[in-house]
């Protein structure tokens, strides 16, 4: 019986040990959970450490920027479509007459001659404007060409050329990869004339090696009687340009021997004419005709009257 008890005792013992460390165990438990003041500023600095984290992270791609760029992108391929059809249409189906066209003449009525020194090229060129450019060698008459279409689609082409009128029915064929080709036709004549689109070549004019400058002759000379108008221009590089009225020009070289002025140009071969010349107190006198020096002042009085108009304008509006 009493080894009974202590046995009993024992565990009695044994159990209020476990109750004891159970309670201390929750207590300390307890105490872990409970926030602390340390446990409030950890959970603070762990916010802070996370809004710190995102602010470094690279910021996502804006889908806004892709929808403005899809527009521009649209628009680039629009534009350069367009370019493209441009390009074809211009390639492969422009029939306009603007540009340069060249005609090979024979210079002998023998058109059969295959011989390529027999021929000289004239070149025509019809420019935006309705003017019209027609070269023979260094030289060039100025006129004016105008095109219309009856409603047949017949296409018609009327000149005007150093005060003549021509008139006669074209059409444009090729493209500008093989060659375009302008063909000028006449009810009256059954003979046609291809003309081939190219650029204007004009034959070179070498400066004769004995010239020299004089500051006598260089400059631009003009001769105006109201009804005509004449002007030479002497370079001072041996060079020389001729302009009649604005309706025919020439280019070409000169040299100044004695008492004569030396001209050479082109026209179906070259071209030497002599121009007698002196110096006179109040001009050039040129062939014994008298032309005064083209020295900038006519625009000069030109832009001084325009100025003076302006301020009078100016203050009358005040």
């Amino acid at each position: 019986m009493d080894e009974n008890k202590e046995f009993l005792a024992s565990e009695n013992e044994a159990e209020s040990t476990n109750t004891d460390t159970t309670s201390e165990t929750t207590e300390n438990t307890t105490e872990l959970t409970e926030p602390t003041e340390n446990n409030e500023d950890t959970l603070l600095n762990t916010e802070e450490v996370s809004d710190s984290v995102v602010i470094k992270m690279a910021p996502a791609p804006k889908k806004n920027k892709k929808l403005l760029q899809l527009p521009i992108i649209i628009g680039i391929v629009i534009v350069a479509a367009a370019a493209i059809t441009l390009f074809v249409i211009k390639a492969f189906f422009d029939t306009s007459i603007v540009g340069t066209w060249i005609e090979t003449v024979p210079l002998t009525s023998d058109t059969s001659s295959s011989d390529e020194a027999a021929n000289f090229d004239v070149y025509y060129t019809f420019n935006n404007d309705g003017t019209l450019d027609y070269t023979v060698g260094t030289m060039s008459w100025n006129g004016t060409y105008t095109v219309s279409a009856d409603d047949s689609g017949n296409q018609t082409l009327e000149m005007v050329l150093n005060g003549s009128q021509t008139s006669c029915n074209y059409t444009v064929s090729g493209n500008m990869f093989t060659g375009r080709t302008l063909e000028l036709s006449t009810s009256s004549s059954t003979t046609k004339v291809d003309l081939k689109s190219g650029n204007v070549v004009k034959p070179e004019l070498k400066v004769d090696k004995d010239f020299k400058a004089n500051d006598k002759v260089t400059g631009t000379w003009t001769y105006d009687n109201g009804y005509a108008k004449m002007t030479y221009k002497f370079n001072d590089d041996g060079t020389v340009e001729i302009n009649q009225s604005d309706s025919i020009k020439a280019e070409g070289t000169y040299l100044i021997k004695n008492n004569t002025i030396i001209i050479k140009y082109y026209y179906t071969d070259e071209v030497e004419m002599d121009v007698a010349y002196s110096v006179e107190k109040d001009g050039l006198k040129l062939n014994d005709i008298l032309y005064t020096k083209d020295d900038g002042s006519a625009k000069a009085t030109t832009a001084a009257a325009t100025e003076a108009a302006t301020e009078t304008a100016t203050t009358s509006a005040k």
